[in-house]
């Protein structure tokens, strides 16, 4: 194999420049294929101001995102992917929602039906959005319809005649608006700002919304825990109560027979008091006389006695006696 610097540097370009246009080319494919999901459409009446990449959820899950949003003739078409783990029945529908306060947005499917999605398309009359800007206009006409001209002039009238009559008291206040409108034009990017940082925490608490929901759940087991170990406390304070209130009872109708009981037993106790105090003396007194006998007995088993010879005669006289031996 010829190493690089003997070949042509042209053939050497030209390699290069097609590894490049073919990592281009699986980075391009690798961006718009997705892996592991499917891809439908759905037929919108206006946009409602759904974007690319905002996501698609299933019963509050997020299972997908859009990838495009085309104008079609009189309509708008969505094409947006789905995990391929979910089934999209014949009659699935699709509402685009709200899911921010500052106008961030979701595709909303709804499976159901039996079979599959034709042509993997929702129709338009199975998809829905926040507003539609035809449907406004008709019932304004309407209900414009509905009032009293005559009566709105009079009171347009009306308000003229109070305005040119308070023209000295409103031209102070316009111009506070018209510094408040200033100030607000001079606070623009400040005020950006904080919008800005609003639009980042909704949407972290958007994606969080799982984290949120486990928390919660886990709270409301903290408090039925809690609640469970408070209805047992009160069973037994009133359990208790009852028991209190039985002794109670039980005292009050046995106290005639409790009371000469406790005068006996209290007769009892001072007799056993008084002999407690006489076997105290006896045991003072008998002390001495049985270490005595114990200091007699003390040589062996025997004691030894002591007593003058007419009471023990001598050896002599017993022999004298013929008890000699």
């Amino acid at each position: 194999m010829k190493p690089l610097e003997e070949r042509s540097p042209y053939a050497v370009g030209l390699v290069a420049l097609a590894g490049l246009a073919a990592l281009a080319v699986v980075v391009v494919l690798l961006s718009v294929l997705s892996f592991g999901t499917t891809t439908y459409s759905a037929v919108l009446s206006q946009t409602a101001g759904l974007r690319e990449g905002e996501s698609v959820q299933v019963a509050g899950v997020v299972v997908g995102e859009v990838r495009a949003v085309e104008l079609r003739d009189t309509d708008v078409e969505v094409r947006f992917t789905v995990a391929d783990d979910i089934r999209l029945g014949e009659l699935t529908t699709a509402e685009v929602k709200v899911a921010t306060l500052l106008g961030t947005h979701y595709l909303q499917v709804t499976p159901r039906g039996s079979g599959s999605l034709a042509d993997d398309t929702i129709a338009l009359e199975r998809t829905s959005v926040p507003f539609n800007l035809e449907d406004v206009l008709e019932q304004g006409t309407d209900t414009l319809g509905e009032l009293d001209a005559p009566g709105l002039a009079r009171a347009l009238e009306s308000v003229t005649g109070t305005l040119r009559r308070a023209g000295d008291d409103v031209a102070p206040a316009l111009e506070s608006v018209g510094r408040l409108a200033d100030l607000v034009a001079e606070r623009s990017e400040q005020t950006g700002d904080l919008l800005g940082s609003v639009e980042r925490v909704s949407t972290m608490l958007h994606e969080d919304s799982e984290d949120v929901l486990a928390l919660m759940q886990q709270t409301t087991l903290v408090l039925d825990e809690v609640t469970s170990r408070r209805e047992a406390i009160r069973r037994l304070l009133e359990r208790t109560t009852a028991l209190s209130r039985s002794l109670a009872g039980l005292v009050e109708d046995t106290r005639d027979d409790l009371r000469p009981a406790l005068r006996d037993l209290n007769t009892a106790l001072t007799a056993l008091r008084e002999e407690d105090e006489t076997l105290q003396s006896l045991l003072s007194t008998l002390a001495p006389a049985v270490r005595y006998v114990a200091n007699a007995a003390g040589n062996g088993p025997w004691l030894d006695l002591y007593a003058r010879p007419p009471v023990l005669p001598s050896d002599d006289q017993r022999c004298a006696l013929g008890d000699c031996g």
